[in-house]
């Protein structure tokens, strides 16, 4: 039997892993049920022969990152070595967001298969290519296929909050021995992604001066210097729109930088309906397109929030930046790229493109830290990050099959 018979024969076992991850509430933050996932994955991938060895983050780091170290952070490291020049790292992050509202099926972490479709938290986003990898090593080995090339996997922790714990521990103390990464997600479909935009977020703390509703004058209103910097911010976003801040993909696609003000603010703990806020706060979300740098970015927006608050004498401010990420692409024309795209094409019999994804992924801590070509590919799950996230079968399938034709194809350097 072919890994592709194989995987066309086999879904049930697919689709019963999958549940089996899902079903671990790995919530990020805080960082809940790690251990239990890890050792899950690492039981699986004893079954399948692989070498595995389990990362405990430092607590000092962790607790420098997170402020606690109530919840430890893990990172699993797995190996497939059949002897050959090459090596590719397959990197998937295992924690997932936070659930909010109603389900279709009422608890997100007992994934349900409804209509073709696997209905859980993290089922697209990204426990479903962990088990598309893992089904696709399996079925190799159950086809007596050798890899072109040896396989390396890392499952890690937090790439929901930057990666820095997960991805970025394993690049940074030289965990990754690789010549190639492919991230298992950033791309669906018939799309092979080569990287992603950057992002900055800022948290912006006002503290003002509490007084008595009955006599304003006597105190300093945050709430009213926060309102000040959002109105002002209304400028600067109008000038990221404009043409000449264009990037322009690889396919002709043409984007702009944005920003997002307010995903998170709020007010002090003292607040109350007749009292003068003393502080205030609010985030901002700003993406970074390829054609700029984090640096400059960032030295932007400082200096527009230093201006704006100004005018606001009375008050003071204090800028933090919890979350820096560089925007990271790759050549598409080179071998990696190239190779994995006629895996892709393959499988679905369709053309491929190419595209960079507006959002981010642990890729860049391959490509710019790793110093290795990288892509980014996974199914393509349905409402991440919401209400009913789900994953159909079918796509589940193909996204093996397709990491399967790729560890059999391999990749010939020109």
């Amino acid at each position: 039997m072919t890994p592709h018979e194989y995987l066309e024969t086999n879904q049930e076992r697919l689709v019963q892993a999958l549940q089996q991850m899902v079903g671990i509430a790995t919530v990020n933050p805080p960082g809940n049920y790690y251990l239990d996932m890890v050792e899950l994955l690492e039981r699986q991938c004893g079954q399948l022969g692989m070498v595995t060895k389990v990362h405990r983050v430092p607590d000092r780091l962790v607790g420098e990152v997170t402020g606690t170290t109530d919840y430890p952070r893990y990172n699993l490291i797995a190996r497939w070595d059949v002897g050959a020049a090459q090596t590719v790292h397959f990197n998937a992050h295992y924690d997932v967001v936070p659930v909010m509202g109603k389900w279709k099926f009422d608890d997100p972490f007992r994934p349900e298969l409804s209509n073709g479709a696997i209905y859980g938290r993290g089922s697209g986003d990204m426990k479903g290519a962990i088990a598309a990898l893992l089904t696709a090593i399996e079925a190799l080995q159950r086809g007596k296929c050798t890899p072109a090339f040896n396989i390396e996997c890392s499952f890690t922790a937090d790439e929901e909050t930057g990666g820095e714990l997960g991805a970025g521990y394993v690049v940074r103390q030289g965990l990754v021995d690789a010549d190639y990464a492919v991230v298992c997600e950033g791309a669906s479909g018939l799309n092979v992604g080569y990287g992603h935009n950057g992002v900055l977020w800022l948290e912006v703390e006002i503290q003002g001066k509490p007084a008595h509703a009955a006599s304003p004058h006597l105190g300093a209103n945050a709430f009213e210097a926060m309102a000040h910097l959002v109105q002002g911010l209304q400028d600067f976003k109008g000038k990221l729109a404009a043409p000449a801040r264009c990037y322009r993909d690889h396919t002709g696609q043409e984007r702009n930088p944005t920003i997002n003000i307010g995903g998170v603010f709020g007010g002090g703990e003292g607040d109350k309906i007749n009292t003068v806020p003393a502080r205030a706060i609010f985030s901002i979300d700003r993406r970074i397109v390829p054609n700029e740098t984090l640096k400059q970015a960032e030295k932007e927006l400082r200096q527009v929030l230093t201006r704006l608050a100004k005018s606001q004498i009375k008050v003071k401010f204090n800028v933090q930046a919890p979350l820096r990420i560089e925007p990271c692409v790759v050549d598409p024309q080179i071998p990696l790229p190239q190779a994995f795209a006629q895996a892709v094409q393959t499988v679905r019999r369709h053309p491929v493109s190419f595209r960079a994804t507006t959002g981010f992924t642990d890729l860049h801590y391959f490509v710019e830290e790793g110093r290795m070509p990288g892509v980014g590919y996974g199914p393509k799950g349905e409402q991440g990050h919401g209400i009913d996230e789900r994953v159909k079968v079918r796509d589940l399938v193909q996204t093996a099959r397709i990491y399967a034709e790729f560890m059999l194809r391999g990749i010939q350097e020109v």
